[in-house]
């Protein structure tokens, strides 16, 4: 598998967790969305392991990201609970599961850094 499919499907991974974490937290009632979540970042951990993307040989710098990148993904998250527990919740959390594995995944392919094994790094 080249560097660039890894990459994806890495960020595939990524994205398609925080979306789905959105629709559940928004969606589900306590204690629903402790325990997905909770799942959900023991699956972005091992993933990251699977890939190579956490480990003593990763000499990695900064994201590069730009603020607003994270002012999104808050808007999306404080969006996701003002919408829990109202009517518009069914229809609400799967939009915003999707948007923001939209968002998510588009983002990470153009400026997301995914480290080879090689040490080499692939966009």
């Amino acid at each position: 598998m080249s560097t660039n499919t890894t990459a994806r499907n890495y960020w595939l991974a990524l994205a398609a967790t925080y979306g789905l974490t959105l629709s559940v937290a928004a969606m589900a009632v306590w204690p629903w969305p402790l325990f997905m979540g909770g799942a959900f970042i023991l699956f972005v951990v091992l993933h990251s392991f699977r890939y190579g993307q956490v480990g003593r040989k990763i000499q990695g710098t900064l994201a590069t990201a730009s603020p607003g990148v994270g002012v999104a993904g808050s808007i999306l998250g404080a969006g996701a609970l003002f919408v829990r527990g109202t009517p518009v919740a069914i229809w609400a959390g799967p939009l915003l599961g999707v948007i923001a594995f939209l968002g998510m995944f588009l983002y990470l392919q153009r400026f997301g850094r995914f480290y080879s094994q090689t040490g080499t790094s692939a966009d």
